[in-house]
């Protein structure tokens, strides 16, 4: 746990953030848009090549990110303090492509969709 009394760490901010980035990457993994959706908070964004979506336009688009899903396999994350990469390919297609995020509060508050 953080001392109240300092500025946190990357590692803990990295410590804090790891239980979000495991269930995201379960609810990526399960095709899961309910469960990716409740994992972002109320005033988070979505980049994507679409544009960029805020609000509640993002659970809209997190449930949208899987209609184009044939067969994605996830790697384990890549996490920096509160940040990640989450990496897929997609077994069908050839396909690869990555989610970057941003956790606060237990919550994913910015998704960077690449390509």
């Amino acid at each position: 746990m953080p001392d109240e009394r300092r500025h946190p760490t990357n590692a803990d901010r990295e410590a804090a953030a790891r239980p979000t980035v495991a269930a995201l990457l379960r609810a990526l993994e399960m095709r899961d848009p309910a469960g990716l959706a409740a994992l972002l908070r109320d005033d988070a964004a979505w980049l994507s090549a679409e544009g960029t979506d805020a609000g509640a336009a993002v659970r809209t688009r997190a449930r949208a990110f899987f209609a184009d899903d044939q067969g994605r396999r996830w790697a384990d994350a890549q996490q920096h303090g509160a940040h990640a990469v989450l990496r897929w390919a997609d077994t069908d297609t050839g396909a690869v492509g990555a989610l970057m995020v941003e956790i606060r509060g237990a919550a994913v508050v910015l998704v960077c969709e690449a390509p």
